[in-house]
């Protein structure tokens, strides 16, 4: 006997509202129904995937588990109705995609704009965070599609990459920083510094793009305040502290930023990044989420070629 889609509906609903009752009426069925089918997944795995507590039921190690399988199975059953549903004409559904600073700020306002006049009846919903979070999302089937960084030391070995321009990271602080003039990155040594990082990723350079930075110039590894992974916190920090942050060189030269922050002239440059549309490789995504991928890559080439001509080198 093999477990199906309704049992994975019923038990992500136990999960998500905290008890069988609550799950019954999210999902409009009989509460011994909700019952017979989580004892029937149960027998199927030969686990338990509750136990009961003082506030009710809760996950065990092997339901958390289940939870985030479940999750991405039917996520991608979704898909496929909405799949259907928009080959046929029909552009209904949602599009979950992710974007990092560069490519935000560069392309999301006009271009989500333009997308939700084209195809009104498709939800967008979009995440922030680095390059690696994106990455993760995008494996694990919680984004159809992201604009994000890669490098040469980032692992796409299973994912679809198109670039899209190449990246112009530049050092950032607050207007009036004592350091604001310095010409190279030696003479930045003694500061404090924004991060985007995880801790758990200390050998691996994409995660640790601002330390391969000083390596990569014979210098002693950055004096890190504070490692965040959203842009608002990075560029608060960067504008009410003397911390500096590598950052896109759009940040600096953006209306909401332009005001409180300047770019500091060293004359080194970190690793050549690019901003790339990355997705599955295996699994093509919906027609929605192709048309805005595709809107995307058309809005921020068109930009940067425009930059480029009014700005020749």
């Amino acid at each position: 006997m093999a477990l199906t889609i309704s049992q994975l509906r019923v038990f992500t609903a136990i999960a998500e509202h905290g008890s069988i009752r609550a799950a019954s009426r999210a999902l409009g069925t009989a509460q011994s129904g909700v019952t017979q089918q989580l004892q029937n997944l149960e027998l199927i795995l030969g686990a338990t995937l509750f136990t009961r507590t003082n506030r009710g039921i809760a996950l065990t190690a092997l339901g958390q588990r289940l939870l985030q399988r479940a999750g991405a199975i039917l996520g991608e059953c979704e898909r496929v109705e909405q799949e259907v549903q928009q080959l046929r004409g029909d552009y209904v559904g949602e599009v979950s995609f992710g974007m990092t600073t560069e490519p935000l700020i560069d392309a999301l306002a006009p271009v989500l704009t333009e997308f939700r006049t084209r195809f009104p009846r498709v939800a967008v919903h979009l995440r922030t965070g680095t390059s690696r979070m994106m990455i993760a999302w995008i494996r694990e089937g919680t984004l159809d599609f992201a604009a994000a960084l890669v490098s040469k030391y980032t692992d796409t070995t299973d994912l679809s990459v198109t670039t899209l321009y190449p990246s112009d990271p530049v050092v950032v602080c607050r207007r009036g920083h004592p350091k604001a003039r310095a010409t190279s990155l030696a003479k930045l040594t003694d500061c404090t510094w924004i991060a985007t990082r995880s801790p758990n990723l200390t050998d691996d350079p994409q995660a640790n793009r601002l330390n391969n930075f000083f390596e990569s110039h014979g210098l002693p590894p950055p004096r890190i305040l504070a490692t965040v992974e959203g842009l608002f916190e990075s560029l608060h920090l960067v504008g009410e502290t003397d911390c500096l942050s590598l950052e896109s060189s759009i940040v600096a030269r953006h209306p909401l930023f332009a005001q409180t922050l300047t770019t500091v002239p060293v004359r080194e440059r970190a690793v050549e990044q690019n901003v790339c549309l990355l997705q599955r490789a295996a699994i093509p995504v919906t027609p929605a989420a192709q048309e805005l991928a595709t809107m995307i890559a058309s809005y921020t080439r068109t930009v940067r070629a425009t930059q480029n001509s009014a700005n020749p080198p």
